[in-house]
């Protein structure tokens, strides 16, 4: 079993690698999660995904 989550990724270190190479593979310019992100989830998820990690509820009040 892998370890848990990460409250401060709201993923696993192994899942955020998996994200990040399904990204680089689809040469995706950001993430979008479905779940809210606290702005620190979103600063770290950035910075290890190299591209922006936003939630959908951010894109959604933005309009």
């Amino acid at each position: 079993m892998g370890l848990p989550y990460s409250s401060r990724t709201l993923l696993s270190y192994g899942k955020v690698r998996e994200v990040a190479q399904a990204c680089d593979q689809a040469k995706a310019d950001a993430v979008i999660f479905v779940a809210s992100l606290t702005e620190r989830q979103q600063r770290v998820l950035t910075a290890m995904l190299g591209r922006p990690a936003v939630s959908l509820s951010d894109i959604l009040a933005a309009d």
